[in-house]
């Protein structure tokens, strides 16, 4: 085994929610070199979001119309992790990159790659999040509360 670099705490910041076209979105930056992600970066992404979207017709499933979605700036690029949950307590995740010096965002979910270990302290607290405010309470699931449940931690 040959480490080449050591863990090193990385900021995660939640930036709240937004609404795009019928989606609320939840917001989180997470960089390698900054307390937060360029401004600049997410507008980048959210230029892509409806295309991928369009992923979250690919089951059957319901899909509530809520994601994370998670912009990381990293030592090979700027990731873009995408999720939501689908069927009540499945995550559907996408993970997009663009590399230094490249135009575009490409798909690098597609081999496999799910999250960093940075990106899952994000998920994990989504998931308590998910658990705690929705399906704790399936008679009268609290949107607002999930939307406004954020992580902010360095981790």
């Amino acid at each position: 085994m040959n480490i080449q670099q050591g863990y090193a705490p990385r900021s995660v910041r939640f930036k709240g929610h937004f609404l795009f076209e019928d989606w609320r979105i939840k917001l989180y930056s997470i960089s390698v070199r900054n307390e937060r992600v360029e401004e600049s970066m997410l507008n980048e992404v959210k230029f892509n979001l409806s295309k991928w979207l369009e992923k979250s017709c690919a089951y059957p499933l319901d899909t509530y119309r809520m994601a994370t979605l998670i912009i990381h700036e990293g030592k090979e690029g700027c990731f873009v992790i995408l999720n939501w949950w689908i069927g009540e307590n499945m995550l559907q995740n996408f993970c997009y990159l663009k590399r230094h010096g490249e135009p575009d965002f490409q798909l690098y979910s597609d081999q496999g790659m799910m999250a960093c270990i940075w990106e899952m302290a994000v998920l994990w607290h989504e998931r308590n999040a998910w658990v705690r405010n929705i399906l704790q309470q399936p008679q009268n699931p609290d949107v607002n509360a999930y939307l406004a449940d954020g992580l902010n931690a360095d981790v």
